[in-house]
């Protein structure tokens, strides 16, 4: 939040740059944790849809800054309201922070049971259960460390997992170039139905009104399409869902490469905005039951990192080579897919999740399936394994 205001006041362009890279910095942070966070708190039966909650809080967070520019984009200095009220929910977000427990599973691995359990109980009164008795314990109490995401059993999961990760935001990010770039570029006489992209007095380029509406439907369609991912993982699997939207991103990034009609195209624009977030969606709900819990902040924040290469690798190359040709952004965005379809293929059927609940260690998920977990009441110790 400071580092948004800080922005919207910056004298100069290098303490703007200075300004957004904390912010980059902070919500890269911000939104690995937040996934961990849920997946650990929420049952087996509804990780699914609370992730499908999350991605539809960041359509809303799209549509908010669309709308905002929308309205502010004709007033003096108009990219300093803009960033200033990005800034709203963020201290919204520090009112909310107040309300929230910390994960049980992190108060237990860094020894603090009796604060864990305080939140269990809780957890328990909210939902009109009884709480378990005793006390809890730890079967793992590692932290996780870098080395670990890569070795051994992790490792072909972990560099599969990677590399679905920089092709999906590089395809998703690069997208958010790309379409106003097509309507400006006049791609399949895409512009017909709109006042275009225009270089205004100040040598600056500037949407119109119409493109900022056009985007608008299309951040909106990204929820229907963390939808069908949601369905996809809960009804046929996560590794068959991989399959179906990987592969379905593919057949629409490259139909996309022939321009038959101006309709078609819109057509094949939002089959490609389906697939990507459907896509998106399998992945953020597969990626944190693949590891146990004392490592899997540090593996999300990892594939996190990894993913923001590809966004700003897809947003950089869409931006560069659109001047040039969009065949040019859209070859790559081909590859890609293509990378992305070919390392699916090397998921097995035994890497399925859907079911599986959140273990402490590798072992435990391999000897249990998943069926020791956090809540399980432990008779021999007399407590309930965390």
């Amino acid at each position: 939040m400071i580092s948004a205001v800080g922005s919207a006041l910056a004298p100069n362009y290098y303490i703007f740059l200075a300004c957004r890279s904390v912010t980059g910095f902070c919500i890269g942070g911000n939104y690995g944790t937040s996934i961990v966070y849920a997946a650990e708190l929420v049952p087996v039966s509804r990780r699914a849809v609370n992730m499908l909650i999350l991605e539809g809080f960041w359509t809303a967070g799209s549509m908010y800054e669309l709308i905002v520019a929308y309205f502010i984009m004709d007033l003096h200095n108009s990219w300093r309201w803009q960033v200033l009220l990005t800034a709203v929910p963020c201290a919204l977000m520090l009112i909310l922070m107040h309300f929230m427990d910390e994960s049980p599973r992190y108060l237990t691995i860094t020894d603090q049971p009796d604060k864990a359990m305080a939140v269990v109980v809780k957890m328990c009164e909210q939902n009109k259960i009884e709480a378990p008795v005793g006390k809890l314990i730890c079967r793992d109490v590692r932290r996780g460390e870098y080395g670990d995401i890569f070795s051994k059993p992790y490792t072909r999961e972990s560099i599969i997992i990677a590399i679905l990760f920089f092709c999906n935001m590089y395809l998703i990010f690069g997208v958010i170039i790309l379409i106003p770039d097509m309507m400006a570029y006049n791609w399949c006489e895409m512009s017909q139905f709109f006042d275009t992209t225009y270089v205004n007095d100040l040598g600056c380029t500037v949407y119109t009104k119409a493109e900022y509406l056009f985007c608008m439907v299309i951040a909106l369609l990204y929820f229907p399409g963390f939808v069908l991912g949601t369905v996809f993982a809960e009804s046929i699997g996560r590794i068959p869902g991989f399959w179906i939207t990987i592969y379905g991103s593919a057949i629409f990034t490259f139909l996309l490469l022939w321009c038959m009609s101006t309709w078609i195209t819109y057509f094949e624009l939002v089959m490609l905005i389906l697939s990507y977030a459907a896509y998106n969606e399998v992945l953020w709900t597969y990626a944190p039951e693949i590891y146990p819990s004392y490592m899997r902040a540090t593996a999300i924040g990892v594939h996190n990192g990894i993913g923001k290469f590809g966004a700003a690798a897809g947003t950089f190359l869409s931006e560069y080579l659109d001047t040039e040709a969009i065949e040019y952004s859209l070859y790559t965005f081909a590859f890609i897919s293509f990378v992305a379809c070919v390392t699916s293929l090397f998921f097995k059927l035994t890497d399925e999740t859907k079911g599986l609940r959140l273990t402490d260690s590798r072992e435990e998920e391999v000897v249990d399936m998943g069926r020791v977990s956090y809540g399980s009441l432990d008779n021999s110790e007399g407590g309930v394994g965390a």
